[in-house]
């Protein structure tokens, strides 16, 4: 079983956030988002830096790695600098189902 992940991406673009969210928002990349079974959560643009943007999706794990290789070059077509791009994963356990037993 795998378990879900809770990605957060950090990256350039060399346009506008505007530009950018318009694509992001877009039906193509809801279609290709929802081919790999990823779930946009937020989206949004650095005060400091208003072309560094930030995106947190979930998804099952390993998927946003082929997400990325699979649509690499067409987020580079929307001038997405991938050289740019870090990411962290978080994840967590449900343990709802677990019973304590008293000391």
């Amino acid at each position: 079983m795998s378990s879900t992940v809770t990605s957060v991406f950090t990256f350039k673009v060399e346009s506008t956030f505007d530009e950018w969210a318009a694509i992001f928002d877009s039906k193509e990349a809801t279609r290709r988002h929802r081919e790999f079974n990823i779930q946009p959560l937020y989206r949004g643009c650095s005060d400091d830096d208003p072309q560094k943007i930030i995106v947190i999706h979930q998804h099952p794990e390993g998927n946003i790695e082929k997400f990325v290789e699979a649509n690499g070059d067409w987020m580079a077509s929307h001038r997405v600098d991938l050289s740019t791009m870090e990411k962290s994963a978080w994840t967590w356990t449900d343990n709802s189902n677990v019973q304590f037993k008293a000391a």
